[in-house]
């Protein structure tokens, strides 16, 4: 009995325990909770990655004709005004051409000038004095065959030497046509072809010589605007780099590019399902991933019209292009940076 009573009364005593722990930690009905009832605006934003970009931006590329190595090269990153040297091409053989070309051009300039005011009048004036010479040779000549004739008919001279006074009268009469037709030929023909041909050796010359000039000028790239270096990768010897000093780049080959960091953009990608969510003109809060505490204000600018598919997505996935213009810039920004975007929804 006393052995059941030991073990009764601390299992009671336990049992007594929980139920007190039980009644403080048990479910209790809390007191009503209020809350007033107020009318304000409601505004569902929508989270987008996007990349900022400039909306003006500058491509270099070389506009020297073949292949042409850079010997000077504007920092990447660096800003740049408008005007400032961002390239330099090799131009040692271009200036040695040029002189060459120079020479040709005064050669050709200085025979133009002396078949102008020189060669061709001398030769024209000598014509004029060979002709006026065989004139007046062949009107004495003639006059005298027209007396030989009259002393034919006084026994003075003989049939033989009439006959040869009329060859010599042909023959100067034969040679004055002749001088005539070459001085109406070179007058007309000759003269015009042969300053024509020099005319046209001056021109080439010069054509030759402003091209080598214009060669030499793109020699030197300068900034069209003001912006920051970029540096393009491209195919250089087999390597996909940027350009160094000493690469050989050619013409038409981008290679940098200035963007207009004063007035920037930011591209999105909207999904197709999305697409009921923006609207051009709603607000946007944009914040770059490297500076979390920068917050910049924008505007959608545009949508685009045509669904396009990205190639890190599934082929059914389709997006429109949306772009968002900055109301202001920061100078910690930079193109190509990674941007969250906010964009309002509803309102």
């Amino acid at each position: 009995m006393k052995r059941r009573l030991a073990i009764l009364v601390p299992s009671l005593l336990v049992l007594a325990l929980v139920l007190a722990l039980a009644s403080r930690t048990g479910p209790t009905r809390d007191a009503p909770r209020l809350a007033p009832v107020t009318e304000g605006p409601l505004a569902v934003w929508s989270p987008y990655q996007g990349k900022l970009e400039a909306r003006r931006v500058e491509v270099i590329m070389s506009k020297f004709n073949g292949s042409a190595t850079i010997v000077e090269l504007a920092p990447e990153g660096a800003p740049i005004a408008k005007g400032d040297l961002l390239v330099r091409f090799d131009s040692s053989q271009v200036e040695r051409d040029l002189l060459k070309l120079e020479r040709d051009y005064a050669l050709a300039k200085s025979d133009l000038e002396r078949i102008t005011h020189a060669e061709l009048p001398l030769e024209l004036r000598d014509l004029e004095a060979q002709l006026l010479e065989a004139q007046s040779l062949y009107e004495s000549e003639r006059q005298y065959l027209v007396d030989s004739r009259q002393l034919l008919q006084e026994e003075l001279v003989s049939e033989q030497e009439l006959a040869q006074q009329q060859l010599k009268v042909d023959q100067l009469q034969a040679k004055l046509e002749k001088l005539r037709t070459q001085l109406q030929l070179t007058r007309e023909y000759l003269h015009p072809s042969a300053l024509e041909r020099a005319r046209a050796t001056l021109a080439s010359a010069e054509q030759e010589m402003k091209l080598a000039r214009k060669q030499l000028e793109n020699c030197t790239v300068v900034a069209p605007a003001d912006g920051v270096v970029v540096y393009r990768a491209l195919n250089v010897g087999g390597e996909y780099r940027t350009a160094r000093v000493g690469d050989l780049l050619f013409k038409n080959q981008p290679f940098m590019i200035i963007p207009d960091m004063r007035d920037l953009v930011v591209e999105c990608q909207i999904p197709e399902a999305e697409l009921s969510r923006i609207e051009v003109g709603r607000e946007v809060y944009l914040t770059p991933l490297s500076y979390p505490g920068l917050q910049l204000r924008g505007k959608v600018e545009s949508v685009g019209s045509m669904a396009t598919v990205m190639l890190d997505r599934p082929g059914w996935q389709r997006f429109f292009r949306a772009v968002i213009g900055l109301e202001a810039s920061d100078p910690r920004l930079r193109s190509g940076m990674s941007v969250q975007a906010q964009i309002l929804s509803y309102h």
